[in-house]
């Protein structure tokens, strides 16, 4: 037997296909995915510059007092 629900996805989702085929979705679609890469580059880069530093450190004190390291 099969599920019901299966086929509702697979219709919708030869539906999705079908939309995003034609150009003007795809190019929005693609714009909006490289805004959200770049808006999280830009917000989780900071941290990196705080947290790179702090590992160095810890990972140096660490071994200084005869700690495991990464």
């Amino acid at each position: 037997m099969s599920n019901p629900l299966r086929q509702v996805i697979a219709r919708l989702d030869q539906r999705v296909i079908a939309f995003f085929e034609r150009p003007v979705p795809y190019k929005a679609a693609k714009a909006l995915l490289w805004g959200a890469t770049q808006f999280e580059w830009l917000f989780f880069f900071p941290f990196r510059l705080f947290t790179a530093p702090a590992r160095f450190f810890l990972d140096r004190r660490a071994k200084a007092h005869g700690g495991k390291s990464r």
